[in-house]
């Protein structure tokens, strides 16, 4: 895909495919019926024969892998990567505890790169073709976890790397506490990228800070601040089948809006995916 100099060229990544059903359904119904046009599967996901199943409903959605150190068992064996599991042998449950070992030096650079190359070979060996690679949470944007990304990618030959580094606007100012702690996790992303150079860093991001609650609104406020280049914005669709009443809905609802729709023909916003950024 060719793209004039000034265009503005937008992936709408939706998070987090196969770290639970409803997460699943709700990127699939994004796609289907909204402006997603990428997904990052969950690198440690237990359920890949749904992977494979919800993934060939949608041929046209760009794929990635969300490298996990939280929640559930490791792909790579237990007794290669001791340093990032706790006592039973899986991820620590609560990322604070992740965020935690790395503060005391007790995860291992080693063990973390050890644990990404497994998560992504063993969706390659799905027959997945990868274009980008993230992190779960806030840890992609610790140094020894970038550069153990930066690695495994361009051991697999993995164009697109994202290390979210997103623009302040007035909603943080709102919402102070959340503001801050994304504002110091964007510096510390901001200087990861700085240490590894900027040969594959992707688009500008947005929609960290409203992980989890997007709507409508924040994504009209986000495509009109949007420059010429490359941007990304992430989002976290849910859809409960039961009662579609997930708190995520809304972001389903807002991902398929026809007022988001005329606003990327108004602004002349080009969709794609990472694979067409490269």
């Amino acid at each position: 895909m060719e793209f004039r100099s000034d265009s503005i060229r937008l992936v709408v990544n939706a998070d987090g495919f196969g770290v639970s059903a409803a997460r699943t359904r709700g990127i699939l119904a994004a796609h289907q019926g909204g402006i997603v046009t990428s997904t990052s599967v969950l690198g440690n996901a237990a359920d890949l024969d749904a992977i494979q199943i919800g993934l060939g409903q949608a041929p046209n959605l760009g794929v990635g892998v969300q490298l996990s150190l939280k929640d559930g068992a490791p792909v790579a064996k237990p007794e290669s990567v001791p340093s990032l599991l706790d006592s039973h042998g899986n991820f620590p449950s609560r990322e604070r505890d992740v965020l935690l070992n790395w503060a005391k030096a007790a995860m291992l650079p080693a063990h973390i790169e050890l644990e990404f190359d497994a998560q992504v070979a063993r969706l390659r060996d799905l027959g997945l073709v990868i274009d980008h690679l993230c992190a779960r949470g806030c840890v992609g944007a610790i140094p020894m976890v970038a550069q153990a990304m930066e690695n495994v990618a361009r051991r697999h030959g993995i164009a697109g790397l994202r290390t979210a580094v997103e623009r302040p606007t007035l909603a943080w100012a709102a919402d102070l506490p959340r503001g801050l702690a994304t504002a110091a996790l964007g510096t510390m992303a901001w200087y990861s990228r700085r240490q590894l150079g900027a040969r594959r860093h992707g688009p500008q991001s947005w929609g960290d800070f409203e992980r989890g609650r997007l709507d409508e609104i924040r994504i009209l406020e986000t495509l009109g601040r949007m420059g010429p280049g490359s941007h990304e914005i992430v989002c976290q669709p849910e859809l409960d089948s039961a009662s579609d009443k997930s708190p995520l809905r809304s972001e389903v609802t807002a991902l398929a809006s026809a007022r988001v729709r005329e606003a990327l023909t108004r602004r002349h916003i080009e969709l794609c995916r990472w694979s067409d950024l490269f």
